[in-house]
């Protein structure tokens, strides 16, 4: 019963509110959203992406996520239109978008300190152009760590001593491939479904991967009592949302990376947690560390200007880098 006709009038306006968002959302077509994540549907992953499928609702959006744990199908589903979005590694992303996907560039973040900064600018609507390319837009960014060298032989332990030894690189791609020749090592075309179980099985000598995988992958295994894994990051690695931006509501991507944005910190206490379960995790050498960074940036350039990593995003981490150490010598050069 009401007591006033303003009670009245505020009830009944919260109910027809309540029922035009339930139109809303009943009227507004299903989407679909392919994951990769190794852990399938356990992992903290999917949890994450089905609280974004929730969240999602609110911008008028009904989200399906569907797990994958290859990752190879699942940009192939999104790729033949059998999912509006897909969460992949910024890597295989890169195909959808080379600007976004240039953000796992060998070398072109030293800290996550870095990554933030990076991330945060491209949440900001300046820059959304450059975020869609054609179809696609890259709506989401978040870390999934910085890629370490894992060794099976601690008597690996410099670069001129990789020449030779067989080297995991994921065949799609290319930038990866040019690496290993660049270095003297012998490429093993590998996928994210296989490379864990080379290294495990002494097939390959060398990998580079995240520190999520060694608990998840077991690398643990082919690390062995004898191997090493360097810490020293060669490439910081990210997971990108990436969606068909004309099935979604004007607007949504820029929601989307601001909501990402904020999934930063939780993302990368994950991270954190994972570096600290790792054993024989050790620094190069101080007289190496300097000569190895000159070998980054020297590898980064050549892959710039092989085509393999967008030029504008090597200069926008070029700034990132230099906002955050300006002392560095590569401040002072043109050469990115």
């Amino acid at each position: 019963m009401c007591y006033t006709a303003r009670i009245c009038v505020a009830l009944i306006a919260g109910w027809l509110g309540a029922l035009a968002c339930a139109a809303a959302l009943a009227d507004s077509p299903a989407r679909s959203l392919c994951v990769f994540s190794v852990q399938g549907t356990q992992g903290e992953l999917f949890g994450q992406m089905r609280d974004f499928a929730v969240a999602a609702q609110t911008q008028g959006v009904t989200l399906t996520p569907r797990v994958l744990v290859d990752e190879r199908i699942a940009a192939e589903d999104f790729k033949a239109d059998q999912c509006d979005a897909a969460l992949l590694t910024g890597i295989r992303a890169r195909a959808f978008n080379p600007f976004a996907g240039s953000i796992d560039a060998i070398g072109g973040l030293p800290d996550y300190d870095a990554l933030r900064t990076l991330i945060t600018l491209l949440a900001r609507p300046e820059l959304a152009p450059r975020m869609r390319q054609g179809p696609y837009e890259v709506a989401g960014i978040m870390p999934l760590g910085a890629a370490y060298i894992f060794l099976n032989d601690r008597r690996i332990n410099s670069v001129e001593k990789i020449a030779g030894k067989r080297l995991a690189v994921f065949e799609h791609d290319a930038a990866q491939l040019m690496m290993a020749q660049r270095i003297g090592a012998q490429p093993v075309l590998s996928d994210v479904s296989n490379f864990s179980g080379k290294f495990n099985n002494g097939v390959v000598d060398v990998i580079a991967a995240p520190a999520i995988a060694y608990m998840a992958l077991e690398l643990y295994r082919g690390v062995g009592a004898h191997g090493v894994v360097v810490d020293m990051p060669v490439a910081q690695l990210t997971f990108q949302l990436v969606i068909r931006h004309q099935r979604f509501p004007e607007g949504f991507g820029h929601w989307a990376r601001q909501y990402f944005l904020a999934l930063f910190d939780p993302a990368l206490k994950v991270v954190i947690a994972s570096e600290n379960e790792m054993l024989f995790f050790f620094p190069p050498p101080d007289s190496d560390a300097e000569r190895y960074q000159l070998l980054l940036q020297e590898s980064r350039i050549a892959l710039t200007d092989a085509g393999h990593y967008d030029r504008q995003m090597m200069q926008l981490m070029k700034r990132v880098r230099c906002a955050h150490a300006p002392e560095n010598a590569e401040c002072s050069d043109a050469r990115e």
